[in-house]
């Protein structure tokens, strides 16, 4: 919101914004900048940890999310809609999505590690 009037400032005649032109520029770009941060913490921000028994994923300020490698069967490579790599953990119930490609990782080592986690969970 506050960028959009950013823009219309920067369009409007220099002649009635003059004044105070710069001003408004900066205060919209911080504030903008400054709600963006916040909005991606709360919303989009990603956590994730794992070791040998399992891992926790969080995803903005919503609970986290803990499961054991040994509540999964099957592990696989899936792609969606905007190109992003997840792997997608298969179980006795509805299947898991970890979004390796938001975590910056490769998601063809992750999915590999994934599968050695698996193998010793159920092998224990």
């Amino acid at each position: 919101m506050f960028m959009i009037q950013a823009v219309i400032v920067l369009f409007t005649p220099m002649a009635l914004t003059a004044p105070i032109w710069y001003q408004v520029l900066a205060v919209n770009l911080v504030v903008g900048v400054v709600l963006g941060w916040f909005l991606y913490k709360q919303w989009y921000h990603i956590e994730f940890s794992c070791d040998d028994d399992g891992f926790t994923l969080r995803k903005g300020k919503a609970p986290p999310v803990s499961r054991t490698w040994k509540e999964f069967s099957q592990v696989s490579l899936a792609r969606n809609e905007y190109g992003e790599f997840r792997v997608r953990l298969h179980g006795t119930g509805e299947p898991f999505e970890i979004p390796v490609s938001k975590m910056k990782l490769d998601p063809f080592q992750f999915r590999l590690d994934v599968m050695s986690s698996m193998a010793l969970s159920h092998a224990a």
